[in-house]
C-alpha cells in the first residue's frame, strides 16, 4: 500500500472518529430535546411547525442543484470555478427562500390556519442560510478537514438545543422551534465561513459545464428518490387511514434510522476520498471494496438480528398495542438489509462523477417502487413493504449491482462476494434463533435479542472469513485500527 493511501486510511479512521462523535451527539440531543420540549411545548406547537416540514424538504431538493458534492468530487478545481458554484448557489438558496414566502398564504390556506403564513416564511432563513454556507462547508469537505466539520457541526447542534429550550421557557411556543434552527444554521454560517476562510471573487454569471452536468444529474435523483420514498405515505393514508399509515410510519423510521446514523456520516468520508482516486482505478477500487465491505458487516447483522426476532423487539420497544407494526417492520427490515450496499454505490456514482447514470437509475428506481407500492396496496401497510421488500431483491439491486459492474472498477461479482455470504449468514441465524433458541430453549425477551445479536454477529464474521477477501478486509481493518492508534497522520487536517 502506498504511503498516500495508508495516510488517507489513517485519516479515514480519525474522521470516522470524528464524525461518529457528532452523530452521537447529535442523536442524543434530539433524543433530549424530544423529552424536554414535550414538557415545555404542546402538541399543537410540534404540529405547526411539522404541518410546513414536507415542504420545506421538497424545496431544499434544489437548494443548491448539487453544486456542493459537485466541488467535492471534482478533481482539478480553480478559485474562479469555486466562486461561479458560491454564486449560483447563493441565487438557488434565494430564489428557494422567495418561493417559500410566496406560497405560504397558500399554506395556511390549505390548512385554514392562519398562522402558517409566519410559520412558512420563518422556515425559509435556514434554507438562505443553508445555501451560504454550503461552499465553504464543501471546501472542509474537500480538504478531509472532518475533526472541522464534527467541531462546527456539534456548536451548532449544542447552539439550536439550548435556544430551544431558552426560547420555550420564556413563552415562544411553537417559534422557539423556528428560532432553534435559524440560530443552529447560523451558528453553522459562522464556524464554516471562519474556518474555511473561503472569499468569493465577484460573480461573472459562468459555470463549467461538468459542474452544471453533475449537479443536474445529482438533483434530477434526488428528486425522484424524493418522490418515491413519500408516495407510500401519502396512499396508505388515502386509501387506509391514519391508523395504518401511524404503524407504516414507525415500522419505517425504526428501520431506517440506524442505516441513516451509519451511512450519512460515511459518506462525507467517502466521497472525498474515493474522489481523490479517480483517475486510479486499482486504488479506488481497493478502498472502495475494503470500506463497503466494512459498512455492510456493522450494518447488516445488526438489522438482521432486529428483523429475525420483530415481534419481541416491537413488543419491547413500544409494547403490545403497537403489535402491527412487526411484519410491516419484518419486511422492510427485510429490504434494508440490502441498503448499506445499496447506499454505498452512491459514492461510486458521484465520485466518478457519473450522476447522468445516477439520474437514469433513478428513473427506473422510481418507477419500479411506485409499482411496488401499487401492487401492495391492497393489502395495507403490510402488503406495501412487502411488495417493497421483494422488488428490492428481484428488480431494484441486481440491476444497480448490473449498471455499476458494466463500466467498473466495481464488477458485479464484487458485490454478490460483499452481499451474498452476509445474506446468507442471516438466513442461517434465523433457522438457529426459530428452532433452536425459540423452540428448543424458549427464549423470549432480552436474552432472545442478545443471543439473536451474538448469533448473526458470529456467523456473518465466519462468512467472512470463508473466503480470500473477507479474510484480506479484516486483517487490513485491525492493522489499520492499530497502526492508527499508535502512530500519528503525516498530514494533520483539521
Amino acid at each position: 500500500m502506498s504511503s498516500e493511501t495508508t495516510n488517507l486510511s489513517r485519516i479515514a479512521i480519525r474522521g470516522g472518529a470524528f464524525m461518529g462523535f457528532s452523530q452521537a451527539v447529535k442523536v442524543g440531543s434530539q433524543f433530549l430535546s424530544v423529552i424536554l420540549l414535550a414538557r415545555l411545548l404542546t402538541p399543537e406547537d410540534f404540529g405547526l411547525v411539522a404541518s410546513v416540514g414536507p415542504i420545506i424538504v421538497f424545496i431544499s431538493l434544489f437548494q443548491d442543484l448539487g453544486l456542493q458534492q459537485a466541488l467535492v468530487q471534482k478533481d482539478k478545481l480553480d478559485n474562479l470555478q469555486i466562486s461561479d458554484v458560491f454564486w449560483a448557489s447563493t441565487a438557488a438558496g434565494v430564489i428557494c427562500s422567495i418561493i417559500v414566502v410566496l406560497i405560504s398564504p397558500l399554506v395556511a390556506s390549505f390548512y385554514s390556519d392562519p398562522r402558517l403564513i409566519a410559520v412558512t416564511s420563518a422556515s425559509a432563513i435556514p434554507l438562505l442560510i443553508g445555501s451560504l454556507c454550503s461552499i465553504p462547508l464543501s471546501i472542509l469537505n474537500r480538504n478531509l478537514r472532518f475533526r472541522t466539520l464534527a467541531t462546527i457541526e456539534v456548536i451548532s447542534i449544542a447552539v439550536g438545543l439550548i435556544t430551544a429550550l431558552a426560547s420555550a421557557i420564556i413563552g415562544m411556543r411553537y417559534w422557539s422551534l423556528l428560532i432553534s434552527t435559524s440560530a443552529s444554521s447560523l451558528t453553522t454560517l459562522v464556524a464554516s465561513w471562519v474556518s474555511s476562510r473561503y472569499t468569493p471573487m465577484k460573480p461573472r454569471f459562468r459555470m463549467d459545464r461538468e459542474i452544471i452536468s453533475f449537479g443536474a444529474g445529482l438533483t434530477g435523483f434526488n428528486f425522484l428518490n424524493f418522490f418515491s420514498r413519500n408516495l407510500d405515505n401519502v396512499l396508505i393514508g388515502k386509501f387506509h387511514g391514519s391508523v395504518e399509515l401511524g404503524y407504516y410510519d414507525r415500522a419505517y423510521k425504526l428501520m431506517v434510522f440506524p442505516l441513516q446514523t451509519i451511512s450519512g456520516p460515511l459518506s462525507r468520508i467517502m466521497i472525498p476520498i474515493l474522489s481523490r482516486f479517480q483517475t486510479n482505478q486499482v486504488k479506488f477500487r481497493e478502498i472502495y471494496l475494503f470500506s463497503a465491505q466494512i459498512l455492510c458487516f456493522v450494518a447488516v447483522p445488526g438489522l438482521a438480528s432486529l428483523v429475525i426476532i420483530s415481534d419481541t423487539f416491537v413488543d419491547i420497544l413500544f409494547g403490545e398495542r403497537w403489535a402491527p407494526i412487526a411484519p410491516v417492520f419484518f419486511w422492510l427490515g427485510l429490504a434494508g438489509l440490502l441498503q448499506p450496499l445499496g447506499n454505498s454505490t452512491g459514492w461510486v456514482f458521484i465520485s466518478l462523477g457519473r450522476t447522468k447514470a445516477m439520474f437514469y437509475w433513478g428513473i427506473y428506481s422510481s418507477i419500479v417502487t411506485v409499482g411496488s407500492i401499487l401492487v401492495g396496496l391492497q393489502g395495507g401497510s403490510v402488503g406495501v413493504a412487502s411488495a417493497y421488500a421483494l422488488s428490492s431483491y428481484l428488480l431494484k439491486e441486481p440491476v444497480l449491482y448490473f449498471i455499476l459492474g458494466r463500466k467498473g472498477p466495481i464488477f458485479l461479482a464484487d458485490y454478490w462476494l460483499i452481499q451474498g455470504p452476509l445474506l446468507a449468514s442471516a438466513g442461517l441465524s434465523w433457522f438457529f434463533v426459530h428452532f433452536g433458541f425459540q423452540e428448543a430453549l424458549s427464549l423470549a425477551g432480552f436474552p432472545l435479542i442478545l443471543m439473536t445479536l451474538l448469533t448473526c454477529y458470529l456467523l456473518s464474521l465466519l462468512s467472512m472469513l470463508s473466503h480470500a477477501r473477507g479474510r484480506k478486509t479484516l486483517a487490513k481493518a485491525i492493522g489499520m485500527i492499530l497502526r492508527s492508534s499508535i502512530q500519528p497522520s503525516s498530514t494533520h487536517p483539521q
